[in-house]
């Protein structure tokens, strides 16, 4: 009778003043609804309740709803004769058992199945027919899990109804949706959010060697780690030389960076301890893109393109030849010869790349945690030469930003970019200094005095 499923299926005994009230009972007729339901026409045989209720839902119901199926099994004691069950949160050192068998059907190994108390194989039950998995219903969405910045909030469903069984086909399509919420900036950056998780631990002791805990402080790993382990709460320790997961994982919608250059999205969020591609629209895995004017989807028709080559330069000395408008978008700057000249980048006056008179290291700005960012990278020879240097602007720029070259006129520097300008953001044409823009300088002279007027204005501007 446990096996079945039935109400009570526990070792009880019933006294004898029970049974006789029980026999009473049922002598009179009005016992109807105690009848076992028949086989529905094309059901599943049986109706084995255990490919609805798995093991760790049979814990819930016998112990509360912190239960879960227990982790290890008496090699002694068959694993579907008695119900086995974790009661404590967190502690899985120890199992608390109800002496009756798990319901017929519920899954005890590899293509294994419990039937009358006993773990059979898929030879041993002979089924009559298999059972494909089918989805159960999508649970309410979760609230979101920051307060700004962009969070998640989720949704699952899981394959329970039933289960896949006796060589059934799994459920097709995904088990978890997820979509971005709260997406309005922040005063704290994409990095900062992460530090402040990882700070969060340093009151707790981290056992270095046995019985001697020691205590650090923590900051983020970004730079030394990517991908699905940055998202399990990976730190590192300051002024040390080493990083180690200090919980089970970032607050979902934290940032990160991806680790597979296949994986592309516009957005990068740990997601319960993954790291995520979302596209624009918000979606995880969408694969739905920004285009160039930085619209979600777009065709590159709301925004203008333009391109050209600046080849002056003053040796020891810093020149801006590009100078950023308002929201600009999709800014790429290349130097094609390096070796005697090199880029420069100055944010609100301060310099974001180079600056010191010498060639800088890979830079992502502000981190490669933001979700727009200015990226500087410097290729090498085979003989560690600088041979090609790149300066990538996401966009839509929002501060004043300049593009800057030291070289020697000995070794003329050959530039190309191209920027997308908003025809929204303005009067292009105007003659006023546009906000953001550095004051006195075209935006392709370089030098002079001349307000800011767009080069789409005048023909005869080279670019």
């Amino acid at each position: 009778m446990g096996s079945a499923g039935n109400h009570n299926s526990v070792d009880l005994t019933w006294s004898q003043c029970s049974q006789e009230e029980f026999l009473a009972f049922v002598s009179t007729g009005q016992t109807n609804c105690l009848n076992d339901l028949p086989d529905m026409e094309g059901g599943i045989p049986g109706w084995k309740p255990g490919l609805y209720y798995g093991a760790d839902e049979q814990c819930k119901i016998a112990f509360g709803n912190v239960a879960s199926a227990c982790t290890f099994a008496d090699s002694n004691v068959d694993i579907c004769k008695v119900l086995s069950c974790h009661v404590q949160p967190g502690d899985k050192s120890s199992c608390t058992r109800l002496l009756v068998p798990l319901l017929d059907g519920t899954e005890c190994g590899i293509n294994k199945w419990c039937s009358k108390g006993r773990c059979s194989s898929l030879e041993e039950l002979n089924p009559l027919s298999v059972v494909h998995g089918q989805w159960s219903s999508w649970s309410p969405f979760s609230s979101c899990s920051r307060s700004c910045g962009g969070g998640v909030v989720t949704r699952q469903r899981f394959c329970n109804n039933p289960r896949p069984a006796f060589g059934g086909q799994e459920c097709q399509g995904p088990g978890i949706q997820v979509e971005m919420c709260n997406t309005q900036a922040c005063l704290m950056s994409q990095l900062d959010f992460m530090a402040e998780q990882c700070a969060a631990t340093n009151s707790k002791p981290l056992a270095v060697t046995a019985g001697a805990p020691s205590f650090y402080t923590w900051t983020t790993s970004v730079g030394f780690a990517k991908g699905d382990l940055l998202c399990k709460h990976v730190c590192r320790a300051v002024g040390k030389e080493f990083m180690v997961s200090r919980a089970a994982s970032f607050i979902d919608g934290t940032r990160c960076e991806q680790d597979d250059p296949e994986h592309h999205g516009t957005f990068h969020l740990c997601v319960v301890g993954s790291c995520k591609v979302f596209g624009c629209d918000g979606q995880m895995d969408s694969k739905k893109t920004m285009d160039s004017c930085k619209v979600c989807g777009g065709d590159n028709t709301t925004c203008t393109k333009v391109s050209g080559s600046y080849a002056e330069g003053k040796a020891k000395e810093y020149v801006t030849f590009l100078s950023l408008p308002y929201n600009s978008t999709f800014i790429r700057v290349i130097n094609r010869k390096p070796l005697f000249t090199h880029l420069a980048v100055k944010v609100k006056g301060e310099y974001v790349v180079a600056g010191k008179g010498k060639i800088s290291l890979n830079v992502t700005y502000p981190s490669a945690l933001e979700d727009s960012q200015i990226k500087y990278k410097v290729f090498l020879t085979k003989g560690n030469l600088p041979s090609l240097e790149e300066v990538h602007v996401d966009g839509p720029t929002q501060e004043e930003i300049e593009i800057q070259v030291e070289g020697s006129p000995s070794w003329p520097l050959f530039l190309h970019l191209w920027t997308w300008l908003s025809c929204s953001a303005g009067d292009l044409c105007s003659d006023a200094p546009r906000p953001g823009d550095a004051v006195g300088r075209s935006l392709m002279s370089g030098v002079g005095e001349a307000p800011y007027q767009h080069p789409l204005c005048h023909p005869n501007v080279l670019l």
